[in-house]
């Protein structure tokens, strides 16, 4: 059986698109043309990375290549989580001066009470320990004498100065109203090593 060629002239082309109308209405028209567009819009999309990735294909395999006639050096084996932290703990210790040091940084504390013009009286020291871990507390009981502002300024000054301590208690006392210097009891807490790393 021979199908019959159809020639392609305007006159088949507007029977074709009136035979489609009826068959579908104008609501099945929209919708095949709409359907039409997107296939268009979606080819038009598409066309532009493939030849992206052809291309990216060529440089993978450049690079492939090039890696392989110069191989790189073997990486280093990533370390394990506990290692990781041993490492991270033997680094936050290393921060902490040693208990050498101590006597350095109390004298670090007076010199700058002088420097803010504050007086200083006895004071009482304590040394405790944790059972574990490798950092000790030595708390001083510094008791001062002088304005409110020079007081402020020193605390100030020491927690930039050694930022191994911490301010642990500020107490005020004022004897006569009347009077311009203030009695404060600071006690500061200085974290040590317990030994050199």
């Amino acid at each position: 059986m021979r199908l019959a060629a159809f020639p392609l002239d305007g006159k088949w082309l507007q029977w074709a698109v009136r035979r489609a109308q009826y068959r579908l209405g104008w609501s099945g028209m929209a919708l095949a043309v709409l359907l039409v567009a997107a296939v268009c819009l979606v080819l038009g999309w598409l066309a532009p990375l493939r030849g992206d990735i052809v291309q990216l294909q060529q440089e993978l395999q450049a690079q492939e290549a090039a890696s392989s006639l110069h191989p790189q050096p073997q990486r280093q084996a990533v370390a394990s989580p506990e290692q990781a932290l041993a490492q991270e703990l033997a680094e936050f210790d290393a921060r902490f001066p040693d208990i050498q040091q101590l006597p350095d940084e109390l004298a670090v504390l007076f010199r700058l009470a002088e420097q803010h013009g504050l007086q200083v009286v006895k004071g009482e020291y304590s040394l405790s320990e944790k059972k574990q871990g490798s950092v000790r507390r030595f708390e001083a009981s510094v008791p001062v004498q002088g304005s409110y502002q020079s007081v402020k300024a020193l605390v100030l000054a020491i927690l930039d100065a050694l930022p191994n301590v911490a301010l642990a208690e500020l107490g005020f006392e004022r004897g006569e109203a009347v009077e311009s210097e203030v009695k404060t009891r600071l006690r500061l807490v200085f974290f040590i090593r317990k030994q050199g790393v």
